[in-house]
């Protein structure tokens, strides 16, 4: 797993990029990992692992299906994720 300052590198880079989204999750899931690859590091999430699987509703548009965006991360690049997510919304 990357150190902390890459991690909080690669989750500026997803924010800013769109890659996920930079406001609050919908919703958000713990439990042991399932093998996904994780939206910000890039490696798999092991069983042996725990997960936090975010999720974010569409935005009811007209002719763009409602549903949901949904992303899986380490427990550690969620914490980089919203260090960096917060960071960009400050004034």
């Amino acid at each position: 797993m990357p150190d902390e300052a890459h991690l909080r590198e690669r989750a500026r880079a997803a924010v800013e990029s769109g890659k996920i989204p930079a406001r609050d999750p919908d919703r958000t899931w713990g439990g042991p990992g399932v093998g996904a690859t994780c939206t910000i590091c890039g490696l798999s999430v092991s069983k042996q692992q725990t997960e936090l699987e975010i999720q974010f509703a569409h935005d009811e548009k007209p002719g763009v299906e409602s549903g949901l965006d949904v992303f899986h991360v380490h427990v550690r690049c969620f914490a980089a994720w919203e260090f960096e997510r917060k960071k960009a919304s400050s004034p």
